[in-house]
């Protein structure tokens, strides 16, 4: 029963000898850190709290039950004297939640019942048969225009490019994912910098830098252990910690620099070397305010023939619009739409009752149109017609913005 204080170099692995069998907190001094071996009678006498003597840590300890707030003292068991908002206690000396009920049965039950809907859904639709062949075709067909294609061969075909493409140094979609990979790449240096960086402070100043902060903490004289050493040895290298922010600091700083120098050359041999749009188009600026009831972009494609001498294939105007986005949208919507249908089914197949229930969900999840028959059969063409005289009397009454461009061959 010696109250002993431990150290930074005390023994984490040092147990108690038979007779006294379990480290107690000596809570009677006024000091901290300070352990004595006793037995189990004893635990209460040198700390009230921890009274339970537990054979497998060689402590002594205070109760472990889920949500307790105050243990029972009295007892050398595991038993709760009050228990936390929310629980109870019971007969057992346990806490046991008290919104525990057959609601959670009932939910469970429910949540199983969804999970089974989704995964019959999902097996329906893997099931089914293919009912519209033509929209399949064009669906397929789109998927496979959006893929990033390699410039035709002598063959004439575009093939993918592989996986083994260098994106920060082949231009395969433009300068800005050259650019974006180009920034990963020097995100990764970073990262290496600094760990080696923090490496070489572990290997040639001291190994104690690999494992601070790391050690595993344990039993309250494992822990008073730990945190002496920790502060201790933060201390003793608190000079390695500041040089290393230093170095970092400094080498980061230098990176930047260099890093957006090289991005700066990277985008200019790029644009230099490469074709664009920009290689053929000239912005117009401080153009006058003119209605759309005028032909402008002829009239500027005319002009601008007669002054430079050179041909221009077009001219787009930039259009003050901001007021009618929403509807100048939606009829650009249409038009595309217009030009490239999607492609219905010839007809709708026969489904039973849970494939036709499934089949109205995706329905008006999806935003899919009714079949024709449901729809009344006849499309709204004439509503797209009467929307089109408002559109184009719309369009006439806007304004120009002070910008356009002109596209030369």
């Amino acid at each position: 029963g010696i109250t002993v204080k431990v150290h930074s170099g005390s023994d984490k692995g040092e147990v108690c000898p038979e007779e006294c069998p379990f480290f107690a907190q000596d809570r009677n001094d006024k000091d901290f850190c300070t352990f004595a071996c006793v037995s189990e009678p004893q635990c209460s006498t040198y700390n009230p709290h921890t009274q339970i003597g537990d054979k497998k840590l060689g402590v002594c300890r205070s109760c472990v039950v889920d949500g307790c707030e105050v243990c029972d003292h009295t007892v050398l068991e595991d038993r709760c004297a009050t228990c936390q908002g929310g629980y109870v206690l019971k007969e057992d000396g346990l806490c046991h939640f008290k919104y525990f009920g057959d609601w959670v049965y009932y939910l469970t039950a429910a949540i199983v019942v969804i999970l089974a809907l989704v995964v019959i859904w999902v097996l329906d639709m893997h099931i089914r048969p293919c009912t519209n062949e033509t929209g399949l075709a064009h669906g397929l067909e789109a998927r496979e225009r959006m893929k990033l294609h390699k410039p035709k061969d002598s063959s004439g075909e575009r093939p993918l490019w592989p996986l083994t493409t260098n994106l920060m140094t082949r231009n395969v979609a433009g300068p800005g994912m050259m650019l974006h990979f180009n920034f990963q790449f020097a995100l990764i240096l970073w990262a290496l910098f600094v760990a080696i960086v923090w490496m070489c402070f572990a290997h040639f100043v001291d190994p104690a830098l690999w494992i601070l902060g790391t050690r595993r903490f344990g039993t309250p004289r494992m822990n008073c252990i730990l945190v002496a050493w920790g502060y201790e040895t933060q201390n003793r290298f608190m000079w390695t910690k500041v040089s290393f922010l230093a170095i970092v600091y400094v080498g980061s700083l230098l990176m930047c620099f260099l890093y957006g120098v090289y991005q700066l050359r990277a985008f200019q041999d790029c644009d230099y070397t490469n074709k664009t749009m920009k290689d053929f188009v000239a912005m117009i600026v401080d153009l006058p305010s003119l209605s759309g009831e005028k032909a402008v972009e002829e009239d500027l494609k005319t002009k601008i023939e007669e002054i430079s001498g050179q041909p221009v294939v077009g001219v787009s105007v930039a259009w003050d619009y901001q007021e009618y986005e929403e509807d100048i949208t939606k009829a650009l919507d249409a038009d595309v739409e217009a030009m490239d249908p999607n492609p219905e089914p010839e007809g709708e197949p026969e489904m039973n009752a849970i494939r036709r229930a499934f089949y109205n969900i995706e329905r008006s999840l999806f935003g899919l149109s009714a079949p024709p028959e449901e729809a009344g059969g006849v499309g709204n063409s004439s509503d797209e017609e009467q929307e089109r005289d408002p559109i184009d009397n719309l369009l006439r009454t806007l304004r120009t913005s002070p910008r356009a461009f002109a596209v030369f061959p």
